[in-house]
């Protein structure tokens, strides 16, 4: 009597072909796309070969001097200058470096300036016929046109220039 011998047969089947031929695409899409980045971040500096030096970013520096007209009351001095106009106005460079003069001297008070033209300040811009209140002490009655310097002592208004020319003459003086 002969034995039969079995024989096993691997049966291919069509849908085991579909599977490696997915994930033979998927391997090759993202080789493609890894290879992309590569060459991207190659070409954009991102990935640097080489000892090259680092480009160093300067360092950022935060500006104490411009304030928002709400605050011209809360500074932290007893005393000081606030210096309002509209930074678009053909004086605007020359009040600034005027202040910048004034302020390099020795025994001036500190000078804060406000954009006029912000937003935020229009509601303290005098309007044409309004009335203001000459030495305010809170901000309900603070009202100024263009330009203005005001001196605050202790929490309200002691001097007011409302005139260009005498603003200039302030800042120009030695």
């Amino acid at each position: 009597m002969k034995k039969k011998q079995k024989r096993s047969y691997q049966i291919h089947t069509n849908s085991d072909m579909e599977y490696s031929k997915i994930i033979k695409i998927a391997i090759g899409v993202i080789l493609v796309l890894g290879l992309t980045y590569f060459i991207t971040a190659i070409a954009t500096g991102e990935i640097k070969f080489g000892n090259k030096k680092k480009e160093e970013t300067p360092e950022t520096s935060i500006q104490y001097e411009e304030i928002l007209a709400g605050e011209i009351f809360n500074r932290s001095p007893e005393e000081y200058y606030v210096l309002l106009f509209n930074f678009t106005d053909t004086f605007a460079s020359y009040y600034l470096s005027l202040k910048d003069n004034y302020t390099k001297q020795e025994n001036t008070l500190p000078i804060y300036i406000v954009d006029l033209e912000k937003h935020l300040n229009k509601d303290f811009v005098l309007e044409e016929g309004e009335n203001y209140t000459e030495y305010p002490d809170n901000l309900n009655d603070l009202k100024v046109s263009n330009p203005t310097l005001i001196k605050i002592h202790d929490h309200k208004v002691t001097e007011r220039i409302n005139n260009r020319d005498d603003i200039l003459n302030f800042l120009n003086q030695e």
